[in-house]
């Protein structure tokens, strides 16, 4: 192209050297045209052989390429031929599979009909097995029968004989209790997993044997089953039986937990409600009448304590006939001593007069726990009203369909009755207790003041 572009640029200068040359000198111009007609020729000659020689390489590549394509349609040939022989071998072995199968089954006869039970026995006694916590102690029962039970060829004799030798291992582990050690979720440091030993009765309870915490089996969404402390333990009684049966000798009998559903009962019992959980299902109501229930309680123990002080100090004052102020009939003689010498009404007055100021301090607050017994009743019929306007409004919004809507309603109502019952029957007999115990030392005062008025009147008249 540089080449083309310097000819034509010598063409151009040819031209107009050519022209200027016809127009000064004719002779020079001559010459010098041919010089540009051989440089033209010469270009000319030049390009051709550059494009001679492109035109050869080109000619060359494409060659090679055609070379390359035809190699690979012969690979692309023979791949194609290797998987037509693949796909008959193939289906000749498909073919052959199922005519031994048909032999193996033709064969197999009363066997084939054996494994079917066999798998029929296995899928009803696998989950039996897995949910039982002899599991976690025999291991690698449940595998050994699913692997069985999901073969395509047929079981050898000592792979049949697993079942039933699981079967019997299973209702011999029922007749034991023995200790065993496995992985429990929720026992380790932050509920944590954690290898642990266990107590296990048969095959229905297990417990930890140290701090005694009951376990269930859980199955995971896989299937797979394992051990899981119960987030709520049962009762302590049932953890007392426990421990005792877990620090029992080999041959000492105790009584000890079973539960037969292996583990349900026990989450039920983790999940009653216990004296917390009913406090709170008395609402505010229950609050206030357990309030009140604690302070008349608390009253009736300090009358109670202070009524039977002070009736021993009055004895013992009776005796001695002692004046003075450390108690009532201490004051009464005070007083009889200070009016010894007026008459007999004018002392009978005085005496009057310092029992009737005696007669509040002795029976001080127990108008109050009458009161809180009779109050108690009430405000469990208020709760129960409460409660039950609580179950209405929850039947108008929720309906009628779900109980568990209504029971938060009905145990307020339930709960707050049994709370007005539980404080007005104690406060009821703590009253009666102190108010006879009051009387009684009314009664000394009374017996005392009778007592020196009769030796007033019989000093006066031995005098006269």
């Amino acid at each position: 192209m540089l080449n083309f572009k310097s000819s034509l640029k010598a063409l151009g200068a040819a031209s107009l050297l050519g022209l200027s040359a016809m127009t000064m000198a004719a002779p020079a111009s001559a010459q010098s045209l041919a010089d540009v007609l051989k440089r033209v020729q010469a270009d000319s000659s030049e390009m051709t052989a550059e494009n001679q020689q492109r035109l050869k390489e080109f000619q060359q590549d494409k060659n090679a390429q055609e070379a390359k394509m035809a190699e690979a349609r012969g690979a692309l040939n023979a791949a194609e031929a290797r998987g037509r022989a693949l796909g008959a071998e193939f289906d000749a072995n498909e073919a052959t599979l199922g005519d031994l199968e048909a032999q193996v089954t033709e064969q197999a006869g009363d066997f084939q009909e054996l494994l079917g039970q066999f798998r029929s026995a296995a899928g009803e006694t696998m989950p039996e097995i897995a949910n039982s916590f002899a599991n976690f102690d025999y291991q690698g029962r449940v595998e050994g029968i699913a692997e069985i039970a999901e073969a395509r060829t047929l079981p050898n004799r000592a792979q049949l004989e697993r079942l039933p030798k699981a079967i019997l291992q299973e209702m011999i582990a029922q007749s034991e209790v023995k200790p065993f050690t496995a992985t429990v979720d929720g026992v380790g440091p932050d509920a944590s997993n954690a290898d642990v030993e266990l107590m296990r009765v048969g095959v229905f309870t297990a417990a930890t044997t140290e701090g005694t915490k009951f376990v269930e089996v859980k199955k995971k969404d896989n299937g797979d089953t394992y051990l899981q402390a119960f987030k709520t333990q049962p009762a302590g009684s049932y953890a007392g039986a426990m421990k005792s049966l877990i620090n029992a000798g080999p041959d000492q009998i105790v009584r000890a937990p079973v539960d037969p559903s292996k583990g349900n009962l026990f989450g039920i019992l983790g999940d009653l409600p216990v004296l917390s959980d009913r406090i709170k299902q008395g609402g505010p109501v229950g609050a206030v009448i357990m309030f009140l229930l604690a302070i008349g309680l608390l009253i009736g123990l300090y009358k109670m304590f202070t009524l039977f002080t002070m009736g021993g100090a009055m004895r013992k004052t009776a005796k001695t006939r002692q004046a003075g102020d450390g108690n009532p009939l201490a004051r009464l003689f005070e007083t009889f001593e200070q009016n010894r010498g007026s008459d007999i009404e004018t002392l009978e007055l005085k005496l009057d007069e310092q029992i009737l100021r005696e007669s509040p301090r002795i029976e001080r607050f127990n108008d109050i726990v009458k009161v809180l017994s009779a109050v108690s009743p009430l405000l469990g019929l208020l709760g129960t009203v409460i409660g039950m306007i609580i179950t209405f409004t929850s039947i108008t919004i929720y309906g009628a369909g779900d109980p568990k809507l209504m029971a938060g309603g009905i145990s307020v109502a339930l709960m707050t009755t049994v709370f007005g019952l539980v404080s007005a029957i104690p406060l009821l007999l703590v009253h009666a207790i102190i108010a006879s115990m009051a009387r009684g030392n009314q009664q000394i005062l009374d017996e005392q003041a009778a007592g020196l008025i009769a030796e007033k009147a019989e000093s006066q008249r031995g005098a006269a």
